[in-house]
């Protein structure tokens, strides 16, 4: 019994981790997504204003 106790813990563990991880990979793709749509609007802004130069 205690045998299996331990291969459930370590499972759980296992699960555990690969869901921080998850958690923690998607929380930096959104901050990357709103990081880009940033560098896009300031390069877009950017454009027009050269533009509007001309």
């Amino acid at each position: 019994m205690k045998k299996y106790l331990v291969i459930a813990l370590l499972v759980i563990v296992g699960l555990a981790i690969a869901y921080i991880t998850f958690v923690i990979a998607a929380i930096k793709m959104v901050i990357g997504a709103i990081l880009l749509g940033v560098a896009a609007i300031a390069l877009l802004a950017v454009w027009i204003m050269w533009k509007i130069e001309d």
